[in-house]
C-alpha cells in the first residue's frame, strides 16, 4: 500500500472510530446482552414464559377478553401463539405491553412492557438508545455504517505484504509491553473478529433504516413492496368478525405453526403472518390477508413466494438475532460483540499513548536544551 493511501486509511480508521466509539461499545455490549435471550428469558422469566401443557386451549377471544380485563389502558393490538405447548399466549396493547395468558386456563400469568423489563430494556437500547425510535433508529443505523467503514479500513491498514508478515499478523505477542502490545492485541483481535462484526453490521442496518431495507429489492431484481397488499375488504369502521373466526383458517393453511400473529384490522383488511412448521428459519414469515367482516382469506403468500427482497430481509434480521445456526452461531456472535469494547479500548489506548507520549518526550529534551544554552550565556557572560 502506498504511504499516502495508508495514511489516508489511518486518519478515516481512527477518527471515525473516535467519533462514534461510544456509540458502538454501546451497540456491541447490548447486543451481547441480547445473544442468549432466548434461552435466558424461559429461566428467568419462567413465571410469564412458560406454563404446563394442558387438554385444550381457550378461545383467543375468551382470551383477549380477560387480557383486556386486566389491562384497561391503551387499545388491543394484536395477538400471538404459539405451537410450543408451554408457551404462553400474548395479547398486545398499544401501550407496548403485553399481557401474558395461560392459552389452557385462562390465567392471567403477567404484564410485561416491551422495552421495560432487563431484556427488553437491552433490545430498546440496542434498536434505538430508548429514546424516540424515529431518532433512534437512524443514529444507530448511521453509526453502524460508519463502523462498517471501520472495520474495512482497519482490514486495509492490517493487510500484509507478505507471508512472514501474514503469520505475524494472525499471532499475539505476549513478550509485548505497552503501546507495543496494544497495537499487537487490536491488529489480532481485529482480523479475527472483523468478519462476524462486519456481518453483523451488514445485518443489522437495513433493520434500522428503511431505505436500506427497501434498497434489497432493486439489489435483488425483485418488487420494492414487502409483499402485494389487497386492497381494503371492508370499511375502516366495519365491525371486526373475531380472532376465533380467523384462527381456524389461518390453521388449516399452516397446520401446527411455530408462531401465529393476528392483528386488529388496519385499513379494512386483517394482515396475519405464521412462521410455519417447516420454515427454514425463525423470521420466515408466510402472509396472509383476510377480510376482516366475515374472515374470508383475500391472498396467501407462504414464505417461499415471496419477493427475494423480502426473503433476504427476514433471513438477515434472524441472522443478526442468533436465532438460526443454533448454539455455535449465538457463541461466535457473543464474541464477536465483546471483542467491540477490547478494540475500542486497545485502539484509543495505543492512539493516545503516540501522542502523549511523544509529547512527554519532547518536553524533557527541550528543558535539556534550555538548561544548555543558559549554561552557554553564563559562561560567555563570566569570560
Amino acid at each position: 500500500m502506498k504511504p499516502t493511501s495508508r495514511k489516508l486509511f489511518l486518519q478515516v480508521h481512527l477518527w471515525a472510530g473516535l467519533t462514534v466509539g461510544l456509540l458502538l461499545i454501546g451497540a456491541a455490549i447490548s447486543g451481547a446482552m441480547l445473544v442468549f435471550r432466548p434461552q435466558l428469558d424461559a429461566k428467568l422469566n419462567s413465571h410469564l414464559m412458560v406454563v404446563a401443557p394442558g387438554r385444550t386451549r381457550l378461545a383467543p377471544d375468551d382470551l383477549v377478553a380477560r387480557a383486556k380485563a386486566v389491562h384497561p389502558a391503551g387499545q388491543l393490538e394484536s395477538i400471538r401463539y404459539y405451537g410450543d405447548p408451554t408457551a404462553p399466549f400474548l395479547a398486545y396493547f398499544t401501550t407496548k405491553d403485553y399481557v401474558h395468558l395461560n392459552p389452557y386456563t385462562g390465567e392471567v400469568l403477567g404484564v410485561r412492557k416491551r422495552y421495560g423489563d432487563f431484556f427488553g430494556w437491552f433490545e430498546g437500547f440496542h434498536k434505538f438508545l430508548q429514546i424516540d425510535p424515529g431518532i433512534g433508529e437512524n443514529i444507530t443505523g448511521y453509526s453502524a455504517m460508519v463502523f462498517g467503514g471501520v472495520i474495512l479500513t482497519g482490514v486495509l491498514l492490517w493487510w500484509p505484504a507478505t507471508r512472514r508478515a501474514l503469520k505475524a499478523g494472525l499471532t499475539l505477542n505476549p513478550k509485548l509491553s505497552g503501546r507495543p502490545w496494544n497495537l499487537n492485541l487490536h491488529k489480532t483481535v481485529g482480523v479475527y473478529a472483523a468478519a462476524v462484526v462486519f456481518l453483523s453490521v451488514c445485518t443489522g442496518v437495513p433493520i434500522a433504516l428503511d431505505w436500506v431495507k427497501d434498497a434489497l429489492y432493486p439489489l435483488t431484481a425483485s418488487q420494492k413492496e414487502m409483499l402485494p397488499r389487497p386492497a381494503a375488504a371492508a370499511p375502516a369502521d366495519a365491525a371486526f368478525v373475531g380472532f376465533n373466526a380467523i384462527a381456524p383458517k389461518i390453521e388449516a393453511l399452516w397446520p401446527v405453526a411455530h408462531e401465529t400473529y393476528i392483528p386488529l384490522p388496519k385499513k379494512g383488511v386483517v394482515a396475519a403472518y405464521v412462521i410455519a412448521a417447516d420454515a427454514p428459519h425463525p423470521y420466515a414469515r408466510s402472509y396472509a390477508w383476510f377480510n376482516p367482516a366475515d374472515a374470508s382469506a383475500l391472498r396467501i403468500t407462504p414464505y417461499a413466494q415471496a419477493s427475494r427482497g423480502f426473503r433476504l430481509y427476514y433471513w438477515m434480521m434472524s441472522l443478526h438475532t442468533g436465532m438460526m445456526g443454533g448454539w455455535i452461531v449465538q457463541v461466535i456472535l457473543l464474541l464477536g460483540a465483546l471483542s467491540v469494547p477490547l478494540l475500542a479500548y486497545t485502539g484509543t489506548a495505543s492512539y493516545l499513548k503516540r501522542r502523549f507520549g511523544r509529547s512527554a518526550a519532547k518536553a524533557p529534551a527541550a528543558s535539556l536544551t534550555g538548561v544548555g544554552l543558559a549554561t552557554q550565556a553564563q559562561a560567555k557572560s563570566s569570560n
